[in-house]
């Protein structure tokens, strides 16, 4: 008898939206490609000091949306970020670079 017998093609596309997922899950945790140009490497870098630096004011055992509502430097912080991101985003669409890939954020 068939995998699944009489449900067969139920088992199968749940098994192939199970693939689908783990693909995602695998794309999503991949290293975000090489910068294409110093320029991008410098926009890279201010991103990722920023977003260390709101991790460290993180209190232990709270989420970002509890720590933002308790300190609004780092609502500050993360809109900068966000501005950061958005500068990266313009600066690789101005390359002719597709910036999907690096949204890592």
């Amino acid at each position: 008898m068939a995998l699944g017998g009489r449900h067969g093609h139920t088992v199968r596309r749940l098994k192939s939206r199970i693939d689908a997922v783990l693909e995602d899950e695998r794309e999503r945790r991949k290293p975000p490609p090489p910068p294409i140009s110093a320029a991008h490497g410098a926009i890279r870098d201010r991103i990722e000091r920023a977003m260390g630096a709101l991790h460290e004011q993180i209190p232990e055992g709270s989420d970002l949306e509890e720590a933002i509502d308790q300190s609004p430097e780092l609502a500050d912080l993360s809109l900068r970020i966000l501005g950061l991101a958005r500068e990266e985003h313009a600066f690789l669409a101005s390359q002719g670079v597709d910036p999907r890939p690096y949204n890592r954020y």
